[in-house]
């Protein structure tokens, strides 16, 4: 693992990746009421956090902070939610500076079929991309043990990130709609 990816992502923090998540760009709209209550549930290794939200049901969304094996250093985190102006629910990753932009991302879900999908934005905390989860590929996730995200590094090399399946039917299921 390149020492200087670590460091980006140890310096932009949990805070800010959490603030590239597609719900918090829908709550920090002008006018959107700040100061909603939050809950957390744990399903393994998954957290599921819903907001509360007097308009409604409650929108939740489940994440996960992949880290550097042998240590708490943040690598990358995953969460996913259903966002209202979709049917299927939506996998994010926010991934630090440095990685090549060009190749995108890969995600294998144990021995499957690879997927491939585009970054969709970066800023100065980091890097976003989004990938819609067909009925089938929710159903390996369910499946799965684990699942495999491989980026392309500032040197041209493949890193492959390990997300654990350990919990993932739960917290899915306490996020549907």
């Amino acid at each position: 693992m390149p020492h200087n990816l670590t460091q980006n992502l140890c310096r932009m923090g949990l805070l800010s990746l959490l603030a590239l998540s597609p719900s918090a760009f829908s709550q920090q709209q002008p006018g959107a009421a700040s100061g909603n209550d939050v809950t957390t549930e744990s399903f393994q290794d998954w957290e599921v956090r819903c907001q509360s939200n007097a308009e409604g049901p409650a929108p939740c969304a489940m994440a996960q902070l992949i880290t550097e094996p042998g240590s708490d250093q943040p690598l990358m985190q995953v969460i996913i939610e259903h966002p209202p102006q979709i049917d299927n629910p939506v996998m994010s990753f926010f991934v630090p500076l440095g990685v090549r932009l060009a190749p995108g991302l890969q995600l294998v879900v144990d021995n499957g079929e690879p997927v491939q999908f585009p970054y969709q934005v970066c800023q100065e905390q980091g890097c976003r991309a989004d990938v819609p989860i067909e009925a089938s590929m929710l159903q390996q996730l369910r499946s799965g043990n684990t699942a495999t995200l491989s980026m392309i590094d500032p040197r041209g090399e493949r890193m492959d990130l390990d997300i654990s399946l350990t919990g993932f039917t739960d917290a899915s299921t306490r996020i549907a709609p």
